[in-house]
C-alpha cells in the first residue's frame, strides 16, 4: 500500500526540542496557562462528551490528557446538537488561587430557532473537580476572564454582536461578578481588529494580559479557515483605547499563499511565559494534505520574542513542520502504540468520547463473569445498542477516539458472539467526521441473503455506497479484527481473520474526512469509532451481546512536507 511521495521514505533525524503539532489530532482553540512549573492547555470539544479536554505538560513538548471540564449532564446539555455546534473556545485563567474556565455552548446554529451561543464559566481547585456553570449575562462566543493585577477587578472579554439587529461582531467587555456572571460595570466595545469591520468580520478569541505596564489584547481574525490569523493591540488601560501592533498580523501563514505551505489557518493564539522568562504562543493550525485537512485544527506552539514592546512570533518567519525550537527535551515521536483492553470496570480510557450527552447506559467495560471457580474479571467493551446510528443526531451506542496521526492503523478485535445478527443489527468501526460523513466497516446480517456478512459503507455528499462479503459463519468467532489503515491521502477499510492477511473492502480519499457538505459546518476533525446499532429498530431482546475485545493503534513516521505538494 504505497501512498506516499518518495520523500516519505527518508529516515527521520532525531527531533530536537519542540516539534509541531504539540497536540496532534483535532484540538482547536487552545488556551495555555502556566501555574508554577506546570502548563495546561484546554481545547474545544463541540458535540463530543465529556467536554473540554485539558492537557498537562512540564516541558511544553510532551502533553498528556489530564482531565475534562464538563463530565455530567448538569455541566453541559448537548441533546440533538448538530456537528459544528456544542462547546467552543475555552479559556483558562488562574484567579484568587482557583482555576477558571470560560467557554460557550451553542446548542444549534439554526437561525430560524434563534438559539444563540451562551457563555459561562466554571472554577476548580485542581482542574479535576469543577463547579457547575455560572451563566453570563452577555451572549456571544470565545469568552475569557482577565483579572487586572493592579486592582483585582475581573473582566469578561468576548466576541459579541453590536446588537441583535445589525449583528456586527467585535470584541466586547464588562467587569463581571464571579458569583453571578452578571456585568457589574459598563458593557463596552474594545477593538474591532485590523480587517474591515462589516457583516463578514470575525474578530474573536480575545486574550488579555499585562506585560511591562501595558495591557495587551490578543485576538483572532479572518474566520477559521485560510484567512485565519492573530493580531494584537495594547493600551494603558484594560478598557482601551487600543493601539494596534505595527507588525500585525503577528501570525498568518496564509500570507505565503493558501495553497503553498502545509501549515495553514494559523491563529487563535494564547501567550505563556516560562519561569525562565521565555515566551511562547499556543495556537491552532491545520496541516493541509493535498488541499484538505482530515485531522482538522490541531494545537501548535511557537516562540515569542519582544521588540519595542511588541511581540514577534517565530522570529517573523512562517510556521514550518520541519522546524523545531525551544529549550526542552526531545519529543517522543512517533508515539508509542496505543492499546485498550477495556479492563477497567469504571469505563474506558479517558481519551474515548461519546456523541452528545448520553442519557442511557449504552456500554459496559471490564465485566466480571461467573464460573464454577468463582468470579473472574474479563476485559472488553460490550454495547447495549439502541435505535440510533452514527448518522443520527442523538447518542448512539458508540465511543470515539480522536485520530492522532496521518500515518497509522486503527484495529479493533471483536468479542465472540454465540448467535447471529439480523440485517438491521450491526457492530463495527468507523472513520468518523460527523453524522453526515463517516466511513464504516463491520459485521451485520447479510442484506438480501442469509447469514452474516462483513460490510463496508462509504458516505460522500449524502450518497451511500455499500459492499458486503459473506462471513460464512453463524456466529462471530473470537479471531476477527477490523482495520482502518490511514495514510495522508487515503483511508482503507478491511478485516482480518486470525493471523491471515487483512482483506481490504473499501478505500476513500482522505479529503472526504475533511469538510462538511454544503450549508453545514464541521469544526472538528476525524475520529475513530466503535459502535453497535439497531439502525432504526430497538435491539432485539434475544439478540446476542456484541462488542470488542481490544483496540490497537500503531503510528508511523508521517514526514509531511513543509509545502503542500503531492505527486
Amino acid at each position: 500500500m504505497a501512498f506516499f511521495p518518495a520523500v516519505f521514505w527518508l529516515l527521520v533525524a532525531a527531533v530536537e526540542a519542540i516539534k509541531n503539532p504539540i497536540i496532534s489530532g483535532w484540538n482547536p482553540d487552545p488556551s495555555i496557562l502556566r501555574v508554577g512549573n506546570e502548563y495546561y492547555i484546554s481545547t474545544s470539544s463541540f458535540e463530543y462528551f465529556p467536554g473540554t479536554p485539558i492537557y498537562k505538560s512540564t516541558d511544553l513538548a510532551n502533553w498528556e490528557l489530564f482531565s475534562h471540564a464538563q463530565t455530567g449532564p448538569d455541566d453541559v446539555q448537548l441533546y440533538g446538537t448538530p456537528t459544528g455546534a456544542g462547546v467552543w473556545a475555552p479559556t483558562l485563567s488562574y484567579i484568587n488561587g482557583r482555576y477558571y474556565l470560560a467557554s460557550m455552548t451553542r446548542w444549534t446554529y439554526d437561525p430560524v430557532a434563534r438559539v444563540w451561543p451562551r457563555v459561562y464559566f466554571s472554577s476548580s481547585p485542581d482542574l479535576i473537580h469543577w463547579s457547575k456553570p455560572t451563566w453570563c449575562e452577555p451572549w456571544g462566543i470565545d469568552p475569557s476572564l482577565f483579572q487586572d493585577p493592579k486592582d483585582g477587578k475581573v473582566y469578561l472579554n468576548l466576541m459579541a454582536p453590536n446588537n441583535n439587529a445589525d449583528r456586527l461582531w467585535g470584541i466586547y467587555q464588562c467587569e463581571v461578578s464571579l458569583q453571578t456572571g452578571n456585568c457589574i460595570g459598563e458593557y463596552i466595545p474594545l477593538w474591532n481588529g485590523t480587517l474591515p469591520h462589516n457583516s463578514s468580520a470575525r474578530d474573536e478569541g480575545p486574550k488579555m494580559f499585562v506585560k511591562d505596564g501595558y495591557y495587551y489584547l490578543l485576538i483572532a481574525e479572518g474566520g477559521t479557515d485560510d484567512l485565519h490569523r492573530s493580531t494584537i493591540a495594547r493600551s494603558d488601560s484594560p478598557k482601551g483605547p487600543w493601539t494596534p501592533a505595527p507588525n500585525n498580523p503577528i501570525l498568518f501563514n496564509g500570507a505565503y499563499g493558501f495553497d503553498n505551505l502545509t501549515v495553514q489557518s494559523t491563529g487563535h493564539a494564547t501567550f505563556v511565559e516560562t519561569p525562565d522568562g521565555d515566551w511562547y504562543a499556543a495556537f491552532l493550525a491545520r496541516r493541509k494534505v493535498n488541499g484538505t485537512s482530515p485531522l482538522g485544527r490541531e494545537t501548535f506552539l511557537t516562540t515569542v520574542t519582544w521588540k519595542d514592546g511588541w511581540p514577534i512570533l517565530n522570529d517573523g518567519k512562517p510556521i514550518l513542520l520541519s522546524e523545531s525550537f525551544g529549550k526542552t527535551p526531545n519529543q517522543k515521536y512517533p508515539p508509542a502504540p496505543f492499546k485498550d483492553t477495556f479492563a477497567i470496570s469504571q469505563g474506558p480510557d479517558a481519551s474515548w468520547y461519546q456523541l452528545r450527552v448520553p442519557y442511557t447506559t449504552n456500554y459496559q467495560t471490564g465485566r466480571t463473569k461467573s464460573s464454577k471457580h468463582g468470579s473472574t474479571s474479563s476485559s472488553g467493551i460490550t454495547f447495549s445498542p439502541n435505535v440510533f446510528g452514527l448518522s443520527d443526531r442523538d447518542t448512539p451506542a458508540a465511543i470515539l477516539r480522536k485520530q492522532k496521526s496521518l500515518n497509522m492503523t486503527f484495529s479493533a478485535t471483536l468479542l465472540p458472539v454465540a448467535g447471529s445478527l439480523g440485517y438491521r443489527q450491526s457492530v463495527g468501526i468507523s472513520a468518523y467526521l460527523s453524522e453526515l460523513q463517516h466511513q464504516d466497516i463491520g459485521i451485520r446480517g447479510c442484506v438480501n441473503a442469509t447469514g452474516m456478512c462483513f460490510y463496508s459503507t462509504l458516505i460522500t455528499n449524502g450518497t451511500s455506497t455499500s459492499n458486503q462479503v459473506p462471513l460464512n459463519s453463524t456466529t462471530i468467532p473470537d479471531n476477527i479484527t477490523l482495520h482502518i489503515r490511514v495514510t495522508p491521502l487515503k483511508y482503507s477499510l478491511g478485516y482480518s481473520i486470525g493471523s491471515k492477511a487483512a482483506v481490504w473492502m473499501a478505500e476513500i480519499a482522505s479529503s472526504w474526512l475533511a469538510f462538511a457538505p454544503a450549508n453545514w459546518f464541521v469544526f472538528s476533525g476525524a475520529s475513530f469509532a466503535l459502535f453497535a446499532s439497531g439502525n432504526g429498530n430497538p435491539w432485539p431482546y434475544n439478540a446476542p451481546k456484541v462488542g470488542f475485545k481490544e483496540v490497537n493503534e500503531v503510528y508511523y513516521d508521517e514526514n509531511i512536507p513543509d509545502h503542500d505538494v503531492w505527486n
